[in-house]
């Protein structure tokens, strides 16, 4: 009978903490982000890295980064549910003449992965945000 018991107290362990796995965090992606001040110190930094990076420095020559990184913070806040509305322009008008190449998207967003990384984000939050953006390749990758 004991054995018993201590069976069923395993199994009720065991699905009480999957169902724990299973809770989405509280609060907005743009919250668990860090809100404004998250998002901007992570655009920030994303976009400080990018415009060196040989790889990626080609697409942000002659580019104004504090105003991009207002844009990618607005339009993040509006994506993760942070309740903003991006005013910004479309992703393919904006990036139609830049040519940005297969290789110089996957190196920013490399960087982008290494920034999170470096600031904190859970894995849970990283991919949550990588799933959001990743439906624009296709209007600013144009080779």
């Amino acid at each position: 009978m004991f054995a018993i018991c201590q069976r069923l107290l395993l199994c009720f362990a065991v699905f009480a903490l999957s169902a724990c796995a299973l809770t989405p965090p509280a609060g907005s992606l743009y919250e668990r982000l860090g809100g404004q001040t998250g998002v901007s110190a992570l655009m920030g930094k994303t976009l400080s890295r990018a415009a060196k990076d040989a790889r990626t420095q080609r697409s942000f020559d002659g580019i104004k980064l504090a105003a991009l990184e207002e844009s990618l913070t607005e339009q993040i806040c509006a994506l993760a549910g942070g309740g903003c509305k991006y005013q910004g322009q479309a992703m393919e008008p904006v990036h139609r003449d830049l040519r940005i190449s297969h290789s110089e998207f996957d190196a920013f967003v490399e960087i982008l992965r290494q920034e999170m990384d470096a600031a904190g984000v859970a894995a849970r939050e990283k991919n949550e945000l990588l799933r959001l953006l990743a439906p624009m390749k296709p209007a600013i990758v144009k080779p």
